[in-house]
């Protein structure tokens, strides 16, 4: 009997298992079940990576926040949350697990959560944002609105979504 070995090159070998993640991730709008590993998501890359303290983390219930999540195998590993501040929507708490990063999981969140928030009637979306969600959110449309500012462990940079250009 003859065997045969093909090699498949690194990157071919990337686009597979990416290929089988994107099928067996689940976006969904966060059940209250999900919201403790959502918080220690969170904790973890916004006081660990980001170095915001813990406290100012949590988005306060008279903000009207609303969740949404991916899961992996009933694993959180990307959530983004959206509330209302002063009569303005804002979106953000985006947050990937690091060993998830780079598969497009969190492109497909903010798409997922963004397609919610406009179907709900909302005309626009303000946010402040990293620079990897900066160039997710403008490919979807988003304006820049301001200047780049420094946040504890990085920077942020003030965006808008609008409705009328929001490119799904």
């Amino acid at each position: 009997m003859t065997c045969f070995c093909v090699k498949i090159p690194m990157y071919q070998q990337y686009i597979n298992v990416e290929a089988r993640w994107m099928k067996e991730v689940i976006l969904r709008k966060a059940a209250v079940l999900d919201m403790d590993s959502i918080m220690k998501l969170q904790i973890s890359i916004f006081e660990g990576e980001q170095k915001i303290p813990a406290e100012i983390i949590p988005i306060a219930e008279e903000m009207h926040p609303q969740w949404w999540c991916a899961l992996l195998q009933e694993t959180v590993v990307g959530a983004v949350a959206a509330w209302e501040e002063k009569g303005t929507i804002h979106w953000g708490r985006f947050v990937m697990d690091p060993d998830y990063r780079g598969l497009h999981i969190g492109t497909r969140l903010a798409k997922f959560s963004l397609d919610d928030l406009f179907s709900q009637g909302i005309e626009e979306i303000h946010l402040e944002a990293r620079e990897a969600t900066v160039k997710i959110i403008c490919s979807m449309g988003g304006k820049i609105m301001g200047q780049t500012t420094n946040f504890y462990e990085g920077t942020v940079t003030p965006l808008v979504l609008y409705k009328q250009d929001y490119a799904s």
